[in-house]
């Protein structure tokens, strides 16, 4: 198995954890976005100085690329800047930076999700096609279909309006553009090269390295990075008094300290991590998995942690389907069956990064336990492609602990 580099940040394709996975529909209702001024937009600093010096220059780019890992804040920072790109009102603060007036209507439109300007796109459009075919396919993928219909047709009817300098009068934010195929990004690209005045088009991805070369050469790149510390409990503060973090809230009550202890160590930075942890209560997953995936790491093949795993997934696709008869078994299996491997991998992540902080970089490429931890991964990647080909649960986990047992013991050589 080909080796990756032990630096590398482990989100390009692995299974990642997140709220709203693949196979949840769309609800027709627009969504919210609480947050739309860069203030409230927690760590991003580079990111944010960038996006402010290219609007006080007056010259901003038509296309753009937010890129970094998973539940960081990208599509947060991305609506953030086309909220300030759409609104007349921008102008220097008392502290010199640009911001929009108090009572903006922009902003009151943009977190209520109604500015008739402002399209943040994503797969889950698909419920809502006009297309039969798209609104009953499985949204792994963001469809053609969708990007023609949400993106590329509206950014023709945009109104050829002169406004101020370096601001949009339609911006299009493309969440998850890495999940569109060859021949989707081919089509999005002339809109892209030559987009109707006016028209800003911001790509969010978890994945940059999945967009074609002609797609990222066309477009400033803007880079986003896990949270500190700091920033994480400001962010679970707001979670849980309900203030309007990056999409969370809701008034969810006070999180326990082990609870927020273990969020903080399994997240890694990443507030959509840890708001998917805790939304599906995944504390007591690692309480159940970790002393048999801790065995099977060091090389143990643990027939019974298959079997936990696959336990866990059916308890929570019953509990959907007990609560929506009319939802699909296979369908629920399906997507916890992902959360799991999502699980699994988040769990290997944070031995990852902690493995790496304790070595320091020189040590990073001979150490086994990087390896064992590289091919474990590895593993779960190969584990969500046999998911989309309809292989048994049951034979799916034992095949994947079986593999990872087997990739322990042949990155060191032996068993620890």
């Amino acid at each position: 198995m080909a080796r990756r580099a032990a630096s590398q940040q482990i989100n390009d394709g692995t299974p990642v954890l997140t709220a709203a996975s693949a196979g949840d529909k769309a609800s027709a209702a627009p969504p919210r976005h609480p947050v739309t001024t860069f203030d409230r937009v927690l760590g991003q600093e580079a990111a944010k100085g960038v996006l402010k010096s290219s609007l006080a220059s007056g010259r901003v780019h038509h296309a753009w690329i937010f890129h970094g890992p998973t539940g960081v804040g990208k599509r947060t920072l991305a609506v953030a800047f086309a909220a300030y790109l759409l609104d007349p009102t921008l102008s220097p603060t008392l502290t010199g930076d640009l911001g929009p007036e108090d009572g903006s209507p922009t902003q009151t439109l943009v977190r209520s999700g109604s500015h008739p300007d402002l399209h943040v796109v994503a797969k889950e459009l698909a419920a809502i096609s006009r297309n039969d075919k798209v609104r009953d396919g499985k949204q792994i993928t963001l469809a053609k279909d969708v990007i023609e219909e949400f993106v590329i047709e509206p950014a023709q009817r945009s109104r050829v309006l002169s406004g101020p300098a370096g601001r949009a009068t339609k911006v299009f934010v493309i969440d998850d553009a890495d999940a569109m195929t060859v021949q989707t990004q081919n089509l999005l690209l002339k809109t892209l090269e030559e987009p109707p005045e006016g028209t800003v088009i911001i790509l969010v991805s978890s994945a940059e390295d999945r967009l074609l070369p002609t797609i990222r050469s066309r477009c400033q790149r803007v880079a986003c990075v896990p949270l500190d510390d700091p920033d994480m409990t400001k962010w679970l503060a707001r979670r849980g008094d309900g203030s309007g973090s990056d999409g969370a809230g809701g008034g969810l009550g006070a999180i326990a300290p082990e609870t927020r202890r273990w969020v903080l160590r399994f997240a890694g930075g990443s507030p959509g991590v840890a708001e998917a942890a805790l939304e599906h209560g995944l504390l007591s997953w690692d309480a159940a998995l970790k002393p048999k995936l801790d065995l099977v790491l060091s090389g143990t093949f643990v027939p019974s942690l298959a079997a936990e795993m696959a336990k866990l997934v059916d308890e929570r696709a019953a509990a959907v389907v007990k609560q929506n008869p009319d939802a699909s078994k296979d369908a629920a299996n399906k997507l916890w069956a992902r959360r799991m491997l999502a699980f699994v991998a988040e769990s290997l992540r944070v031995r990852l990064r902690e493995r790496a902080a304790a070595l320091g970089p020189d040590a990073l490429l001979r150490d086994p336990e990087i390896d064992r931890l590289l091919n474990a991964i590895e593993a779960i990647l190969a584990a969500e492609g046999h998911l989309a080909t309809n292989v048994n649960l049951a034979l799916l986990m034992e095949n994947l602990v079986a593999q990872m047992s087997a990739e322990a013991v042949g990155a060191a050589g032996h068993p620890r």
